[in-house]
């Protein structure tokens, strides 16, 4: 997926490319629609998704996929992973569940009660902790792709690889 940047000073707003196939009868209609609202293909194709993503209703809340959208959004892809795996966990895709049920089963990544223990409250995540260790989960879960169970990180996995020396 390709992005592009804006060529103007101080602007850091991105665009993504995508190609699609439609019908012909569907391209027409896209050009009518352009002429009709004085927009360009790709302005009436945006807004054409804006819309149905504004009235595709979610099983999750009964709310709208934007509203949705709005909760899960960030340029960060992990917290981007983990606001998806609260707020819509159905729509994680394998890999992502994958991610997300290392990132539960590992307890660095939480505040442990005082028995110790840890867990679903996500009050007690502790977002810093899987931000500037995502590059090592991702490692992680490629490392154990193929056991047939979650492996939980450890410390070692996590805090030794910091120390300078």
């Amino acid at each position: 997926m390709a992005t592009k940047t804006s060529k103007r000073a101080g602007e850091t707003s991105t665009t993504v490319s995508v190609g699609i196939r439609i019908d012909p009868k569907i391209k027409f209609a896209l050009d009518i629609m352009g002429r009709l609202q004085k927009r360009s293909l790709t302005a009436v194709i945006e807004w054409s998704i804006t819309q149905a993503i504004a009235s595709q209703t979610t099983d999750f809340d009964g709310g709208t996929l934007s509203s949705e959208l709005d909760k899960i959004w960030s340029t960060d892809e992990a917290v981007r992973t983990v606001n998806l795996a609260i707020h819509m966990p159905g729509a994680l895709t394998y890999d992502e569940l994958r991610i997300w049920e290392t990132i539960r089963s590992s307890e660095y990544f939480w505040h442990t009660y005082p028995d110790g223990s840890f867990g679903d409250d996500f009050d007690r995540l502790v977002p810093s902790r899987i931000r500037s260790n995502w590059e090592r989960i991702l490692s992680h879960v490629e490392k154990h792709k193929s056991s047939p169970t979650v492996v939980p990180m450890t410390a070692d996995d996590i805090i030794f690889d910091d120390i300078p020396f």
